[in-house]
């Protein structure tokens, strides 16, 4: 199907999501595989979305936990499976950033995929410990400017997308900052909010739970609206740094050779759901943006996200997370 007819059907569809259905699909139950262990923000956003997608389309959509390999095992099973619409992917921000590093990966990103929706992101936080010598996020980049030392950052994982971000602020920006990489971002809230790292740079949850608590003084959310987690965060662009924003962007892809009909139906009927104040607000309080769109859009952001990680990646000899 040509990209504009493709869009013009999927328009039309979400006006009239009651024609969404592909002829016969599904008529069982839909396996939607989440590359992490269950118990996540991700895995709960997933399981939210396949609750309102059965009560669209009348079969269960069941989660499926394939943890491991920084995302490669839950990918690769999708990629590998049968393109009948059944075997879907909760893909995450590692989907772009594995294609980035250009590691030898057991699929291929854009052509093993095909892309139905972009679910939701996840926005980056910048927080600080209570005694750190910066108390704004405009008072640390005049200091990480100025100092020859570089300022210690902490994120939960070498490699991770808010390691990168932050790393292409300090390419951008000429800071003077240092990674510390850790496993886990319990690890990272123990020494920052300790005093032991002055500085991280990790996803909104569960950091901002830190912050309402006072533990941590949070700086800046790479986003562009704040939080209702923390509405008295300053997001980048009301801190001079407009067209920074480090959302991670996570969607639902399919297994490449999926018959257009049902990425159209599945776009259709997921974004039906996205369209839903009370799903919204209850991602939310998650920590999670529901964004929505076309396959193409999210397909054309993945591409995106994937030369502008490479670039960062390649700067600053970053080595592969696995």
């Amino acid at each position: 199907m040509k990209r504009r007819s493709f869009l013009a059907s999927t328009a039309a569809l979400a006006i009239a999501p009651e024609l969404a259905r592909a002829e016969g699909y599904p008529d069982r139950p839909v396996h939607v595989v989440v590359p992490y262990a269950p118990g996540g923000s991700t895995d709960t956003g997933a399981r939210l979305l396949g609750e309102r997608l059965e009560r669209i389309l009348g079969q269960p959509f069941l989660v499926e936990n394939k943890a491991g390999g920084g995302t490669i095992i839950g990918t690769e099973a999708v990629a590998k499976a049968r393109p009948d619409g059944y075997t879907l992917l909760l893909a995450t921000g590692a989907l772009s950033s594995n294609a980035a590093f250009d590691m030898k990966l057991p699929y291929d990103t854009f052509r093993d995929l095909v892309p139905i929706v972009h679910f939701f992101d996840v926005p980056i936080l910048v927080a600080a410990s209570n005694g750190a010598p910066f108390k704004t996020m405009p008072e640390l980049l005049a200091m990480a400017r100025a100092q020859a030392t570089p300022i210690p950052y902490a994120s939960a994982s070498g490699g991770s997308m808010q390691h990168l971000w932050a790393e292409y602020l300090k390419q951008q920006l000429d800071l003077h900052i240092e990674h510390v990489g850790y496993k886990g971002s319990s690890e990272v809230l123990r020494d920052v909010v300790a005093g032991q790292v002055p500085l991280m740079v990790d996803l909104l949850m569960p950091t901002a739970t830190a912050v309402r608590a006072g533990k941590l003084r949070g700086l800046a959310l790479a986003a562009t609206r704040r939080s209702t987690l923390l509405p008295d965060v300053p997001v980048v662009s009301e801190v001079g740094l407009a067209g920074y924003e480090g959302t991670i962007p996570n969607g639902v892809m399919a297994p490449a050779g999926t018959p257009p009909s049902i990425v159209v139906s599945l776009n259709a009927a997921m974004n039906q759901v996205f369209a839903d104040k009370d799903f919204a607000q209850r991602l939310a309080a998650l920590g999670l943006t529901v964004t929505g769109g076309t396959p193409d859009a999210y397909g054309t952001l993945l591409r995106d996200e994937t030369v502008k990680w490479r670039k960062v990646i390649r700067e600053a000899r970053i080595p592969p997370p696995l």
